[in-house]
């Protein structure tokens, strides 16, 4: 599962969705609050990407390499 933060409907909010199919997982105030959202659904820290027009910020987070034990 792939997850991604983008801003909701342009406004203050931010929306955590699946990255395939699009779907609403949540909506948080804060963008520090979406991150860690996504850190606790998937167990990694979501990369930061280029800053885009009007303060979008877009993070992806992949699941984690599954350990050979």
């Amino acid at each position: 599962m792939s997850l991604t933060i983008s801003r909701y409907k342009g406004g203050r909010h931010w929306a955590v969705r699946e990255a395939d199919t699009g779907s609403l997982v949540v909506v948080t105030v804060y963008r520090k609050g979406a991150a860690e959202v996504v850190r606790r659904l998937t167990g990694q820290v979501p990369e930061k990407a280029k800053r885009q027009r009007r303060e979008t910020f877009v993070y992806e987070a992949r699941e984690p390499l599954e350990a050979t034990t």
